[in-house]
């Protein structure tokens, strides 16, 4: 059975106390790490993780994922730096572009140039955390002025992980990040995303020999294979209604779904209606890991064996979350670490 070097667990709640209980059963269970999203208009990720920090000891908390949009890269650089204090260098952080839909439709904040956001967010928070007073004009954000951190960073290089899927923007990762944390990632995609990290890898002229190749993976499994596959349907259908306008995403062109049908989607979710019946069974082998234990297992095998070296299982919160993680333990990942 292939090995994964590390593995983590990402959980969304209404509630952020939740955070703290589910963080510590991980850390007992020997997760590495413990992921919070930040999707709008749920918890803060930095505040969540603060608590989780403050409760546990071993495990890492990761951002899964902030956006330079709403948060200027100084302000995560801040806020990074305060996480990493009080978890004693336990942060990671997890970036990524955002959806438009969350940005620009609902914030009326511009969003574009989403690869020139992230590579100055990228630069900005590095060169801050690393203590510099930093005079940087990038084409989206800036620092400048004498801007630097006046508290003094735990470590001054935290890891950054980009949550990419274009192929420029997995270039882009390849070439300034410690890791690629996309969602999904089938074998294919993993030794696709492989090839074009390379690439972008080889512009900067730098190694990837300790890069982690990781993936978040939305998790359902159960007894019954056909129920816990369909009971993540409704989930993608929402993720696929929050990108609907930006139909030339690989969620949709890598599965034959029309900017009509991305239109389609978009109106239903308008109307607080979702559209599973968009969401494909190839889609659900690929994006995510759903089924019964043994079939979860053999598509995460054939992960690892495409060049996974990490993954982030993300599950439904709710009263049973910490029984159906340990379930998750002990019928699929045991066999990987």
């Amino acid at each position: 059975m292939p090995k994964l070097k590390e593995i983590g667990i990402g959980v969304e709640n209404v509630n952020a106390r939740d955070y703290v209980g589910q963080a510590q059963a991980a850390e007992r269970l020997g997760f590495h790490s413990f992921w919070v999203p930040e999707d709008y208009v749920f918890p803060g990720a930095f505040s969540s993780g603060a608590a989780i920090a403050t409760a546990t000891s071993r495990i890492k908390i990761g951002t899964g994922v902030i956006n330079p949009y709403t948060r200027h890269p100084v302000l995560i650089a801040m806020e990074l730096a305060a996480l990493d204090q009080l978890s004693g260098g336990r942060a990671i952080l997890g970036l990524g572009a955002s959806l438009r839909l969350w940005i620009e439709e609902q914030m009326g904040i511009e969003y574009g140039k989403s690869l020139s956001a992230l590579r100055d967010a990228v630069t900005i928070i590095r060169r801050l955390l690393a203590g510099e007073e930093v005079d940087y004009q990038g084409r989206v954000f800036r620092a400048s002025a004498g801007m630097r951190l006046n508290l003094e960073p735990e470590r001054t290089a935290v890891p950054i992980y980009l949550a990419t899927m274009a192929p420029k923007a997995v270039e882009l990762t390849g070439e300034v990040a410690d890791g690629w944390i996309p969602f999904g990632a089938e074998p294919a995609a993993v030794s696709r995303g492989m090839a074009q990290l390379g690439r972008g890898a080889a512009r900067a002229d730098r190694s990837l020999a300790d890069f982690d190749y990781s993936a978040f993976l939305l998790t359902a499994v159960a007894e019954d294979d056909r129920a816990a596959r369909e009971a993540v349907k409704p989930v993608l259908a929402t993720s696929l209604a929050w990108m609907a306008n930006q139909p030339q995403q690989p969620m949709f062109t890598d599965y034959g779904l029309t900017p009509e049908d991305a239109d389609a989607m978009r109106q239903s979710y308008a109307r607080g209606e979702l559209r599973p019946d968009f969401v494909s069974d190839t889609m659900v082998d690929e994006l995510v890991l759903a089924g019964s234990p043994q079939r979860c297992r053999e598509q995460l095998a054939a992960r690892v064996e495409a060049g996974l070296t990490s993954a982030v299982f993300f599950m439904a919160g709710g009263p049973e979350f910490i029984k159906n993680l340990e379930e998750l333990h002990r019928n699929v990942i045991r066999d990987f670490i």
